[in-house]
């Protein structure tokens, strides 16, 4: 299995987009020279998951001044990732990811339920942050639901990482 490290380009990949229309990650990037964080999460059923896209919103104009865009991607149903943007308000992009298209080119870690029973198969959490030229410049990938940066050590990494990129 391919292991992706730093530096590396972004694997692209093409989703569905909430109104069904097709997304490509490296044609969005050829248009939209932000970074953008990939925020890969469990599904609407997850608490965790929840809590970690409302405070990514509450922190959306700090992401804003760090010039990063937030796209979040899961294994989820798209009726109920719909649901659940709506409910919390999310400004930023959620995207079905049924398939595992997204995922696994980055290493996504599933869960697939032989070892405890938690929900059926899904993705795990999963970040990783590209910058303007198609590289990976951190990752964080879980095999649980915790554990995971909060947007302050978000906001802290990515302004680090900008500040020393060459």
């Amino acid at each position: 299995m391919f292991m992706i490290q730093t530096g590396d380009t972004a694997p692209d990949f093409t989703i569905k987009t909430e109104s069904g229309e097709s997304f490509s990650f490296h044609n969005h990037l050829e248009k939209d020279d932000r970074f953008h964080l990939l925020v890969f999460f469990r599904g609407e059923w997850c608490p965790v998951c929840n809590d970690q896209l409302k405070e990514l919103e509450q922190n959306i104009e700090t992401f804003k001044e760090l010039n990063t865009h937030i796209l979040a991607i899961s294994t989820d149903e798209e009726q109920n990732l719909k649901k659940m943007k709506d409910k919390h308000s999310l400004s930023f992009p959620v995207f079905s990811d049924t398939e595992r298209v997204a995922g696994e080119p980055y290493g996504v870690q599933y869960h697939n339920g032989k070892l405890y029973d938690d929900h059926g198969e899904h993705g795990e959490p999963a970040l990783f942050l590209v910058d303007d030229q198609k590289r990976v410049v951190y990752f964080d990938i879980q095999t649980g639901p915790f554990g995971r940066p909060t947007a302050e050590d978000l906001r802290k990494t990515i302004k680090y990482i900008k500040k020393t990129l060459r």
